[in-house]
């Protein structure tokens, strides 16, 4: 049973009639009543009965008309979501660490546009990198951007950069605590949900840093702003602060364990229907990343 002899078949069921089912796909009726004839050779069932110049549907033929009409209906709404998708924009959305994506990010977003002017990109930002990968892994983001290693199966991770964490201070303030051992500048610290957070954390800890003398931001340009104002010693990633260390505003200290890294990802789910342009938008971040 071929798709054309049903949809035949389902116009002649609805008409109630070979001639106008003839008429509107622009057939002769002798081609319509063969068509059927074939249709019920294979199904081994009469779907038509006529008395006089009425046509009426056997038993089998009003089963059939049932199945043809859902088939038929299924079908319609098949184009007419093909016709919608057609007509829509694609939507890429991206989720990622706030700070993150201003200090390593900014040009990224109008290369977007012009790399993708026919996907509508949604940006979003949040602090806890659980947030972001359970968003990915659950389908609400396409990208996630994060500094944690997470992983489950279906959703892929990529590496964007590996920043150390270090103790600093100003030149300024660093030269002043070498000529004064007592001095205790307080202690300037970035606090909030982020994954970054509890790197900086675990860093003061593993090198015995006390927390009793600090200031504590939510906001890593303000702790930024007051180490360069000599307000006190600061835990901070190289990527905050490299323009001033290469600037010669800002001292790294020395500290009993300096290994420690932050590692910052890109996340994705494999089974995403729109994987190209994925992949194409994590080259531009990477290329993006890559400049800092």
């Amino acid at each position: 049973m071929g798709l054309s002899h049903l949809r035949t078949f389902h116009y002649c069921a609805t008409y109630l009639s070979f001639s106008k089912t003839a008429q509107h796909f622009e057939l002769s009726q002798p081609a319509i009543t063969k068509q059927i004839k074939k249709l019920e050779s294979d199904l081994g069932q009469a779907l038509f009965i006529r008395a006089g110049r009425k046509l009426f549907l056997t038993a089998a033929g009003e089963a059939l008309f049932e199945y043809s009409s859902q088939i038929f209906r299924l079908y319609e709404d098949a184009l007419d979501t093909m016709q919608d998708l057609s007509e829509k924009k694609r939507k890429l959305r991206i989720v990622g660490d706030l700070n993150y994506m201003k200090m390593n990010l900014s040009e990224f977003f109008a290369k977007a546009y012009e790399r993708f002017p026919d996907i509508e990109i949604e940006i979003n930002t949040a602090e806890n990198a659980k947030l972001i990968f359970s968003g990915v892994r659950d389908k609400q983001y396409d990208i996630g951007i994060l500094s944690a290693n997470y992983t489950t199966i279906g959703v892929r991770g990529r590496l964007l950069r590996e920043d150390n964490i270090y103790l600093v201070s100003s030149t300024g303030l660093a030269s002043r605590m070498r000529r004064e051992p007592d001095l205790q500048p307080p202690l300037l610290f970035y606090k909030s949900e982020s994954s970054y957070s509890s790197f900086l954390q675990e860093f003061m800890h593993r090198n015995g840093l006390s927390d009793q003398n600090r200031m504590t931001f939510n906001s890593l340009e303000m702790i930024r702003q007051a180490l360069l104002k000599d307000a006190g010693i600061a835990i901070l990633s190289e990527d905050v602060i490299k323009e001033d260390i290469l600037a010669g505003r800002v001292t790294i200290l020395s500290t009993p364990v300096e290994s420690l890294k932050i590692k910052t990802r890109v996340i994705y789910r494999t089974d995403n229907p729109i994987l190209h342009n994925i992949e194409e938008c994590i080259k531009l971040i990477v290329a993006e990343t890559s400049k800092f």
